[in-house]
């Protein structure tokens, strides 16, 4: 029992040293220490996707998208928003088509900056053309906190 508790252990330490020579050299490491404060933020940017400041998204003259579960976006939502969940963005395929053709900006959020699921959803926008596309990154959450206007 004994010599099987120790080649494990050997197993185990053998395999850690590997794995992190192996991430040490490799091109496309995993970093050790990350902070994930911006982490959809910076996804967004990689992608070629603006970020919008609340501030800005306040004042802003677009089309709001909200990539929230329906159940959410009946509780509250930015005025006149599209409701476009995640999970059900092929059923309202016409609905976006039109609005990528019309290039207008859209500018979709979800429930806070946590969330990606706005941010995957304007990844699947871009695919079919959509090039004026902002993440409001702070999310439904933060825009009623700090007084913008909701519809019920």
């Amino acid at each position: 029992m004994g010599t099987t508790l120790k080649r494990a252990g050997m197993i185990l330490l053998v395999s850690g040293v590997v794995a992190v020579v192996a991430n040490t050299v490799h091109p496309r490491r995993i970093p050790w220490v990350q902070s994930w404060s911006n982490h959809v933020e910076a996804r967004a940017r990689e992608a070629g996707v603006r970020v919008m400041p609340l501030s800005v998204a306040l004042e802003a003259r677009a089309r709001f998208v909200d990539a929230r579960p329906r159940e959410e976006f009946e509780r509250g939502r930015i005025p006149a928003a599209l409701s476009v969940p995640l999970g059900e963005w092929e059923d309202a395929f016409a609905l976006l088509a039109d609005l990528v053709e019309s290039n207008g900006p859209m500018v979709l959020y979800c429930g806070n900056r946590d969330c990606d699921d706005a941010l995957l959803l304007a990844l699947e926008i871009q695919t079919f053309g959509g090039t004026n596309l902002f993440l409001y990154s702070d999310g439904f959450e933060a825009w009623e906190e700090h007084g913008g206007p909701v519809e019920r």
